[in-house]
Formats: C-alpha cells, structure tokens, sequence
C-alpha cells in the first residue's frame, strides 16, 4: 500500500537536502592583503637597481656606468639621461620626493678643483632629475671630492669607477 503525497514533508527534506549541500562548500578563499606600502616602494626602489644603505629605509643608487663620469667631465651622458628619467618617474609614482644627490670625484688633480667638479657633478644629475618631474626645492645636492672613493685611485679603473654620482633616498 502507498502512502498518500505529503507536500510539507517533501519541502522540508528539500529543504534540509540543500542546507547539507550548502554547509559542505568550502568558502572562497580571502584576497591576499594588499602589500604594505613600504613593500611597494622597496620592490620599485630594488627594480631600479636601489639597494638599502647603512642607515634603516635609506636606499641608495649609483647607476653604474650611467652616472659615471669622463676625466674632468660633469655632463650627464645620453644613457644616463635616460636613466634618471625613469628613476624620477618611478620615484614620483611611489610618492618619494625627497632627493639626495651626491657628486664625486678621483683623485687627480687639485683638491679644490675636484670638489667643485663633484658638486657641478651632482647639479648636472638634479637638474636632469628636475627635468624628469621632480620638484628641484626637495633635491639635495652635495659635492664630496674624491674624499669618499668606492675604488682604488692607484688604477685606471678604480679612478673610473670614483667619478661618479650617487642618488640616495629616504623610502619611509
């Protein structure tokens, strides 16, 4: 014998059959939060080839061979032109606006004079960098001479590598 067609009864299994269902999905997984903002800077500063200095959120730059300087030579090259300009752009789209640029230079010659090259050295690189979109009231510049050499002076190239610009940052 059947038994007679209880609709309550059907729309409450129904009804308990998708509960069961539902309660066994597994949830969609949370966004992964967004990278802080001291991360964001640090991976664009790394991209442009910064690494952090001696002092915390300090990075520094020194663009190798682009911001290297000829014997008695304080114009910017064509690549280093180039480069600064993407420097400015990135700094600007990470909200860094606060420059230090510091000019140096080898040893040969008076002592003087190279602190006057360094300095035009590290104006030639602001005045690139202000070109690029960078305010030139929050650019530092300073002129060390080949008192703080990276290289040894008794070669070619360790004189090469200390005529150079350094581009320092503070990424908060």
């Amino acid at each position: 014998m059947s038994r007679p067609f209880n609709p309550v009864a059907r729309w409450l299994a129904s009804a308990l059959c998708a509960a069961v269902l539902l309660g066994c999905q597994t949830p969609a997984p949370a966004p992964p939060p967004a990278p802080a903002k001291s991360e964001v800077r640090a991976q664009a500063l790394k991209q442009l080839g910064f690494v952090p200095g001696a002092q915390a959120e300090v990075w520094e730059l020194s663009l190798g061979v682009k911001l290297l300087f000829e014997t008695d030579v304080d114009a910017v090259s064509t690549s280093g032109q180039e480069a600064l300009r993407e420097v400015a752009r990135t700094l600007g789209r990470i909200g860094i606006d606060k420059v230090r640029v510091e000019g140096h230079t080898d040893n040969v010659g008076p002592r003087r004079y190279n602190d006057g090259l360094s300095r035009r050295r590290a104006e030639s690189v602001a005045q690139e960098l202000v070109r690029a979109g960078l305010s030139a009231r929050d650019i530092e510049r300073l002129g060390h001479g080949p008192a703080k050499p990276v290289a040894d002076n008794g070669t070619p190239t360790g004189r090469a590598q200390n005529r150079r610009v350094v581009i320092t940052v503070l990424a908060e």
